[in-house]
């Protein structure tokens, strides 16, 4: 009853607000609830933690990025996707705020799969982030083409959910694209919008953001006394709010106005101040860009040797960060110094350097494909907000449907009181009426019972004739193939030299058409077996099936060079006969290897849960299937290539199609032709349970 006590206390405070004394008492808490093992309260405790460590009043990344991957494992355990999609951002956003990009691009690409493959299970604003983060990524690296595309993405999936918390940062963060393109004018529409929307939310987090972006643009601009306004009001918001990265950057900015007039001791006194905060916050790339605007103001000052110091440090900082866009600034503002310095060599390389570098970021092609985003992102929007449009007409029509209805239903009310009347009257007349009818319905349905009788014995007679078949085929017809066999091999060994090029070429005709009826007949022989066995009553590993499966085929894995990909922990238990399951997996994944291409084969055996169903895929790299015949491949002795081009009869798919009717369930392909084909079948869940390393997990709980 205390540890309860203690968590409504703690909950029932504001996480911004959290001191040191509230985050020992969370430590605290978290040792409690790993004692009680208990996994929802341990995942909500180390995700609180990461929530406060990430806060803006502690930034403290790397403590943050410790309990975001102890409420993940917890996440993963628990196989909650809305929880490991939390995770998998904040994780991402504690790198991204250390400067590990390529680490942060790694764990948003898995938010990203995740939502894809469970879009139902995921919140969308989320991702909306995760493309936001990813977007600002990019443009920390110079890729503005990249940078754009992302945050384009992100703002359709905000306006596609009316997010408008979601829109405003996509709006802002477009315009610091637009920014750091020398682009201002374009910049400051973005900045703009996003201050409209942030107002009306009267989120001051949001909207010191929009003040100190207007004071940046609006005095590259050339607009210094509109830009010191914005910057002043920004910056009097930050130390309101407590929120250190806001007061650098607030200073930074109000460091470029008192530049812009000249004022040079003011203009360094702020700079230092931002570097020291960004440094201390571990925001190297802010930092590298006030280190700049500090070389400026030496520049200015003409304390030429001071710049050529600041510019070395943050060009060293930039390349570590491998920012880019500010090796940019940084080569165009030591070109400017040692042109002062009278050092036409070293000036001339810083030059060539940034020359070249620009050329990378920002050349045509890179301006193209922006362009091509945004009338993508148009498109997107057009057809969106057409589909809007029409599902509000087919609410108006409905809605006046239902007002012409209204209309009628007194009137059908009293037709359906009559109706009662006259229904009541002719009561006794309809019952005669009906058990006449009910006594035919009796000689029908005795009728019926003897025709189904008599179905059940030619059913019968048909399930032996299929038997005698199975025997015929494995037995009689074989025995001919073998004496012809067996002869041809006999007048190959006694004669084989004394025939002609051409006998030899018919003898071997005949042993390969021998050959080939034995083939066809074994897979008759299966085909007609699929589906005459008894109804399988107890369960059988898949996982132990595979085993099976991989070992049958070993030989023919090494042949081919080939990779089989098994996600064992997926496969769940299934009724169903062991050798028809080893028959139904063997058949699949050697389509897969023998349909191969140029490439080496590789196939993939997973299965997933969906609604009421097991779907098992197969799937491989290989030449695929046109769309045409995708149906076409489950007919009986149905080839789409010739017998030159790839061995077999036709039959192996059809038997696979046999075998899983046989539980009520379907098997279907999904094939682009020339990228490799997948296989699926389904299994019932009357059919089928959980994996059995997840159901041990269960148990084991």
């Amino acid at each position: 009853m205390r540890l309860i006590g203690f968590f409504l206390v703690l909950f029932s405070l504001n996480t911004i607000q959290l001191s040191a004394i509230n985050v020992d008492s969370l430590l605290l808490v978290l040792e409690e609830v790993k004692k009680k093992g208990v996994l929802t309260e341990i995942y909500q405790v180390n995700y609180e933690l990461a929530q406060f460590y990430k806060s803006r009043e502690e930034e403290k990344y790397e403590q943050s990025t410790f309990h975001y991957n102890e409420a993940y494992k917890v996440a993963l355990a628990t196989n909650n996707k809305m929880n490991q999609s939390d995770c998998l951002y904040g994780i991402g956003y504690t790198h991204q705020r250390r400067n590990n990009h390529q680490e942060a691009l790694g764990f948003f690409q898995q938010s990203i799969e995740l939502s894809e493959k469970f879009p139902k299970d995921v919140d969308l604003r989320n991702i909306a982030r995760v493309y936001t983060q990813i977007s600002s990524i990019y443009q920390v690296l110079g890729d503005y083409n990249k940078a754009f595309e992302n945050q384009m993405q992100s703002l359709l999936i905000c306006e596609k959910s009316n997010d408008l918390s979601g829109i405003a940062n996509a709006q802002y963060n477009l315009g610091t694209i637009f920014f750091y393109q020398d682009r201002f004018k374009r910049s400051r529409e973005h900045y703009e919008k996003a201050k409209v929307i942030c107002d009306s939310l009267k989120k001051e987090r949001l909207i010191y953001s929009c003040l100190a972006a207007l004071g940046s643009v609006n005095e590259k601009i050339g607009e210094s006394e509109k830009s010191l306004d914005y910057n002043n009001k920004s910056l009097e918001l930050a130390i309101k709010l407590n929120y250190k990265t806001g007061i650098a950057y607030a200073k930074g900015n109000i460091a470029s106005n008192y530049l812009s007039v000249n004022d040079f001791a003011k203009a360094e006194k702020y700079c230092k101040e931002s570097i020291s905060i960004k440094l201390e916050l571990e925001d190297t790339y802010g930092a590298i860009g006030s280190q700049i605007d500090l070389s400026k103001v030496y520049l200015g000052w003409n304390k030429l040797e001071d710049a050529v110091i600041v510019l070395d440090q943050a060009l060293e900082l930039a390349i570590m960060v491998e920012s880019k866009s500010r090796q940019l600034d940084i080569y165009k503002t030591l070109s400017a110094v040692y042109e002062d310095l009278n050092d036409s060599s070293k000036a001339l390389d810083f030059t060539k350097k940034y020359v070249a570098l620009k050329d990378t970021l920002l050349n045509e092609k890179t301006l193209e494909e922006m362009g091509t985003s945004q009338r993508r992102y148009e498109i997107e929007k057009k057809e969106h907000d057409i589909a809007m449009l029409k599902k509000e007409n087919e609410l108006l029509e409905q809605r006046e449907l239902n007002q012409s209805l209204q209309k009628y239903v007194f009137g059908l009310i009293t037709i359906a009181f009559l109706l009662f009347i006259w229904w009541y009257k002719s009561k006794l007349k309809y019952q005669n009426n009906l058990n006449r009818i009910l006594e035919d319905k009796n000689e029908l349905l005795n009728g019926m019972n003897d025709e189904i009788e008599i179905k059940n014995k030619q059913l019968e007679h048909s399930n032996e004739d299929l038997k005698q078949f199975a025997y015929v085929a494995s037995h009689d017809l074989k025995e001919p193939l073998r004496m012809i066999n067996s002869y041809t091999n006999l007048l190959q060994r006694r004669y084989l030299e004394s025939f002609d090029d051409s006998g030899k070429e018919f003898m071997n005709y005949i042993t390969d058409a021998v050959g080939r009826m034995e083939t066809l007949l074994d897979d008759l022989l299966d085909f007609s077996r699929a589906g005459t066995q008894s109804a399988p009553t107890k369960y059988l590993s898949t996982q132990d099936v595979m085993i099976m499966v991989e070992a049958n085929l070993r030989h023919r894995l090494e042949l081919l060079n080939a990779t089989l990909v098994v996600k064992t922990d997926n496969l769940p238990l299934i009724k169903a006969h062991r050798t028809q399951m080893i028959q139904l997996l063997q058949n699949l994944i050697s389509n897969g290897m023998k349909f191969k291409g140029d490439k080496d084969p590789t196939v993939e055996v997973d299965c997933i849960k969906k609604d009421s169903k097991f779907i098992f895929s197969v799937k491989d790299n290989g030449i695929g299937i046109s769309q045409d015949n995708l149906e076409k491949v489950f007919e009986m002795f149905r080839r789409l290539h010739t017998r030159e081009e790839y061995e077999g009869t036709g039959i192996g798919l059809a038997t696979c199609k046999r075998i899983v009717m046989t539980w009520g369930g379907d098997i279907w392909v999904e094939s682009v032709e020339g990228n490799g084909c997948t296989f699926f079948f389904s299994v019932p869940i009357a059919y089928a349970k959980m994996p059995e390393s997840q159901r041990l997990e269960v148990l084991s709980a």
